[in-house]
């Protein structure tokens, strides 16, 4: 693994949640290739329905603030650890159909929620991918809040 800073093209990485942290949707759904891709909870996702999910925790959690950390490249994928700070102060939209909406908790995060393989294409983000299947994004935030429902099986 190198360190990214030999590369040019990597900041679109920290762009877009750059973008999300200033409730920008629409700049850090640009972000991303018209074909990229992801899995939330386990259900592949576009770009829009990405973008979405970071706008649902944003409306719980006005004050999240999305760290990248030991970003590093092979030279053809990038991998990162995101780092989520924020307090859980309003209520959570369900983050996928057939979750319930979460009643705000008061309680605050400060922890790395997931590592994360992101394969970009010229400028843009093609993909990102969950090192850990069972646990991307939205499941770190909801398990590090206590709100990951019993029924997800993070095994």
């Amino acid at each position: 693994m190198m360190n990214v800073m030999n590369y040019q093209d990597y900041d679109v990485i920290l762009d877009v949640f750059k973008a999300i942290e200033k409730d920008k949707f629409d700049e850090a759904k640009d972000c991303l290739d018209a074909k990229f891709s992801s899995v939330i909870l386990k259900k592949p996702v576009k770009a829009e329905e990405y973008v979405e999910v970071y706008r649902r925790i944003k409306e719980g959690m006005p004050d999240a603030k999305f760290e990248i950390i030991d970003l590093t490249s092979d030279g053809d994928t990038f991998k990162a650890k995101l780092k989520i700070t924020g307090t859980h102060t309003h209520t959570m939209p369900a983050l996928t159909k057939g979750w319930k909406s979460m009643k705000k908790t008061g309680k605050k995060i400060n922890m790395i929620v997931t590592s994360v393989e992101i394969v970009l294409r010229s400028d843009k983000i093609m993909e990102i991918r969950n090192l850990n299947p069972e646990k991307g994004v939205a499941a770190g935030l909801l398990d590090g809040l206590n709100l990951l429902p019993n029924n997800y099986s993070k095994n």
